[in-house]
């Protein structure tokens, strides 16, 4: 929970506004020269935006802005920002920016990268057990049941001897029927690795399945997070350039797409169409903006984009 307060002289005199506002439900409490008003937010949300509050007879919003960590509290009358007397940049969702694709590429493939060897040793283990395993006789020592979020495993704990005549102590995860007939003393054929015994498993359990899909969602999710740290780079490289050297063009609003983003709240962005140089119709489409940024753009109305002159079918929405 935050608490701001603020004093500062207007034109028509003296003004005190206090804010508690809640970080977890987003409640955004005013009390304005005395007189109390209660907001009311989605809980559980990015609170990020910019929020009308009565003053009378001025323009008055409460901008909040977030490292992803904090929030941050100004107040803007009339325009103008009350800590720094300026106008204030624009406040905007973190999530869709320009740096985010790539930054979501880049976390996932750090994610999938060791998902990915452990599956592959998994699946070099498999191998192994389909083409130079033996197999002994192992007696039931123990058993238990481990509850997990996708149900209960069944768990035998076994000693069985190698064909070197060592002896190995190991557990492993059996069909519910064979836990149910498993005693202490019961026998099972144990299949295990030569080169390495203290990896085994009760005959009849196989994983190959199970690891081909593993494989097929490590490598799914490598190759996207690959193209979202490609695309997201030039993503950003066309913005810089096309900020740098951009010609400005005049666009057609074509649709106002609203979606309501889980843990940031409702976001708009704004679709365009416009003519480059060459006479080609192009489409673009500009970054997330809160409904209070949004509501200053109408479908039909004409809006200032920024187009590379040399890859005209590249474009900005500033």
């Amino acid at each position: 929970m935050a608490r701001r307060h603020w004093e500062f002289d207007l034109e028509d005199g003296h003004h005190v506004v206090d804010l508690v506002h809640g970080y977890f439900l987003g409640t955004r409490t005013f009390v304005v020269d005395g007189t109390k008003s209660v907001q009311r937010a989605t809980p559980f949300t990015d609170h990020s935006g910019e929020y009308p509050f009565d003053l009378t007879g001025h323009d008055a919003r409460l901008r909040v802005t977030t490292n992803g960590l904090t929030y941050s509290h100004d107040l803007v009358i009339d325009g103008r920002s009350i800590s720094t007397g300026e106008p204030p940049a624009i406040a905007r969702p973190k999530m869709g920016g320009l740096r985010s694709q790539r930054a979501a590429g880049i976390f996932l493939f750090a994610i999938l990268v060791p998902v990915a060897i452990a599956v592959s040793i998994g699946g070099y283990d498999e191998y192994r057990y389909h083409t130079g395993s033996a197999s002994a006789v192992g007696v039931v020592q123990d058993k238990r049941v481990i509850s997990g979020r996708y149900g209960p495993t069944y768990e035998l704990t076994y000693v069985f001897v190698d064909r070197t005549g060592v002896i190995h102590t190991d557990r492993g995860d059996v069909p519910r029927a064979t836990y149910d007939q498993a005693r202490t003393g019961s026998r099972y054929t144990i299949q295990y690795l030569p080169d390495d015994p203290s990896l085994s498993r009760v005959l009849g359990k196989d994983d190959t399945l199970p690891i081909a899909g593993l494989m097929a969602f490590a490598i799914f999710g490598l190759c996207y997070s690959a193209y979202a740290i490609v695309a997201g780079s030039r993503r950003l490289a066309a913005a810089k350039r096309i900020a740098a050297v951009g010609q400005p063009v005049t666009a057609t609003v074509t649709k106002l797409k609203q979606v309501d983003i889980r843990g940031v709240g409702k976001t708009v962005t704004v679709e365009y169409a416009y003519n480059d140089p060459f006479g080609r119709s192009r489409k673009g489409r500009g970054p997330f903006m809160y409904p209070s940024e949004s509501a200053k753009y109408r479908v039909g109305s004409p809006v200032r984009v920024l187009v590379d002159p040399d890859r005209p079918g590249d474009s900005l929405l500033p």
